[in-house]
């Protein structure tokens, strides 16, 4: 089902796996466009090709109110879910997100990107079957993907800054749960004023236990919940099991690269470009992804 899985221990820390940049054919660009009415109000739909993702893989743009010039533009990055959004799966929470997003986006103006990034980017054949392993081998979905030989995070998001500029969209703020959002974003230069975490309290237990091993693995905010706090972020506690002995990792790049808050190890031969990188979710100086809106009012909680 893929290739053999980088067998290294993560770095001291939470650190997730990422597919090592590839060079893009091209750049990004606007196939067309129109109004478009919605149960949330009339929007503004703009659709983008990137050669990164391919033809038969568009990135919409949904954006309400006038934008051009505004500062703090509220901004949902929402990658694609079959499951979710079509079939109603309960395993996770995406579709909940995406409706909160479009009605909290209808309120006050801002845009939403709905990317074709399935399954945190390795698309729907191979998150299906990680699905499976999950249900077989009593996987979590850091685990699944890794078994798979597939990265934690395969999402690029090099499009975004193009599409923000075509709104005039000066800085945003982001609706995310996910700091690797703001950070991919960050080091392509768009400004990223505060993460607003989105979160909805009435999810499934099989949803949870989803969150909470994206909270304990990969970084993410956790929210409080009726059924119990999620576990704070911890190291990876997956990389050091018998099923992912480590091996030896050298350093490419031990320095910390503020923008992107990434340190880059190579888990591949010395020969050649590398596959895979660990990276920080979060820069190591912030206590909290939310850290920047500290001093201001809380975030939207969905």
């Amino acid at each position: 089902l893929g290739e053999t899985p980088p067998r290294c221990s993560a770095p001291a820390g939470p650190y997730v796996l990422l597919r090592a940049p590839h060079s893009s054919s091209g750049m990004a660009t606007l196939e067309s466009s129109c109004t478009l009415p919605t149960a949330e109000g009339t929007v503004l739909m703009q659709v983008y090709h990137d050669p990164a993702t391919g033809p038969d893989k568009p990135w919409v743009v949904s954006s309400s109110g006038d934008l051009d010039g505004r500062e703090g533009v509220l901004v949902r990055l929402h990658d694609a879910c079959f499951t979710s959004e079509i079939l109603r799966s309960v395993k996770c929470d995406c579709e909940a997100q995406l409706r909160e997003s479009q009605r909290l986006i209808a309120a006050e103006g801002g845009v939403l990107i709905y990317t074709p990034h399935e399954g945190r980017g390795i698309g729907l054949a191979k998150k299906v079957a990680a699905y499976r392993l999950q249900h077989e081998q009593n996987l979590d979905t850091v685990d699944a993907n890794r078994a798979l030989g597939e990265p934690d995070e395969a999402r690029t998001y090099t499009c975004v800054p193009l599409m923000l500029r075509n709104l005039g969209v000066r800085s945003i703020r982001l609706l995310s749960n996910n700091p690797f959002k703001a950070n991919a974003l960050r080091a392509l230069g768009v400004t990223v004023v505060r993460m607003e975490s989105l979160w909805k309290a009435d999810v499934s237990d099989l949803c949870l236990s989803y969150v909470q091993a994206k909270v304990a693995r990969m970084g993410h905010i956790a929210p409080p919940s009726p059924k119990g706090e999620l576990p704070a972020r911890r190291g990876d506690q997956g990389a050091s099991s018998a099923s992912s002995a480590p091996s030896s990792c050298s350093a490419s790049d031990s320095s910390l690269d503020a923008s992107a808050a990434e340190l880059c190890i190579s888990c591949d031969d010395e020969e050649g470009p590398p596959l895979f990188r660990w990276a920080r979710p979060y820069p190591e100086e912030e206590a909290s992804p939310l850290a920047a809106a500290d001093e201001e009012e809380a975030p939207t909680a969905a």
